[in-house]
């Protein structure tokens, strides 16, 4: 009796499509097996209802979150997965949220495609001018990371958003000469400092805030230098590279800073 209630147990654990199935007689599969693959590049899925929906690990032997908890969460797609036990089989996505602390996989008709409507960081306007989707956002928390390293380099200074706005509209006029340059590079009492998309070749292991640093030095902005604007206005822009669609190749020729230096005297705070 002991060992019938211990195969009914094994059989149970074992799992199926979202349900406990146990295997047919003479069945030798114990475990779901990989058998079809297919890559995506970081397509945007979100969940269907609001139900319990379960995200599995990679084996399919553990539910590892309930998708119910995530009602704001849009899941990016980079696999699909065909699996089988004995007979049974499914079709299931391999998903990270955008900031790849959360992995798992979700059998497919719990997921529709796009955005999800509630996750407003997806649907920001920061992330869109960066292309949009996982790469838009990749690229926005590295330009972030990037902006307070630059600040970090030259302290003392006072982070001002609205110059920072006029270095990304002064950079890209200076690189496409089709926008008009802002007021502020007018500004005879503003420093300017720009190196626009010269940065030729990157990779995941690239330490852009050396770039930025190498760079600073090589226009004659040492850290000495640089200490001297304690006090000062400073406005960034700073994107470590280029989006496109295929984000992971990380594509060389990209990399761009601008920096404004204003007087605290002269300056408007917002």
């Amino acid at each position: 009796m002991n060992k019938i209630v211990s195969a009914l147990i094994a059989g149970l654990v074992v799992g199926s499509l979202g349900e406990a199935v146990l295997p047919t007689t003479g069945q030798a599969a114990t475990s779901w097996k990989v058998v079809k693959t297919k890559s995506y590049s970081d397509v945007a899925y979100h969940s269907k209802t609001t139900g319990n929906q379960y995200m599995w690990n990679s084996t399919h032997t553990k539910k590892i979150h309930n998708l119910k908890n995530y009602p704001r969460t849009t899941w990016y797609v980079y696999k699909e997965v065909k699996l089988q036990l004995g007979k049974k089989s499914g079709y299931y996505y391999q998903v990270t949220n955008n900031n790849g602390k959360i992995k798992g996989i979700i059998y497919h008709s719990y997921l529709t495609k796009g955005d999800n409507p509630k996750d407003a960081f997806a649907h920001s306007s920061i992330v869109k001018s960066y292309g949009g989707g996982l790469a838009g956002i990749k690229s926005v928390r590295e330009a972030a990371k990037l902006q307070a390293d630059i600040l970090a380099m030259f302290p003392g200074t006072i982070l001002n958003t609205s110059y920072s706005k006029d270095a990304q509209n002064d950079l890209n006029a200076g690189v496409s000469k089709a926008t008009p340059y802002s007021a502020l590079n007018k500004n005879s009492a503003a420093t300017g400092i720009f190196s626009p998309y010269n940065w030729v070749s990157t990779s995941s292991k690239t330490d852009y805030s050396k770039l930025v640093a190498d760079t600073l030095s090589a226009q004659g902005y040492s850290a000495s230098k640089r200490a001297k604007y304690k006090g000062y206005q400073i406005g960034i822009y700073a994107t470590p590279h280029g989006y496109t669609s295929a984000y992971k190749n990380w594509p060389s020729g990209y990399g761009s800073f601008g920096i404004y230096l204003v007087p605290t005297g002269d300056s408007k705070l917002f």
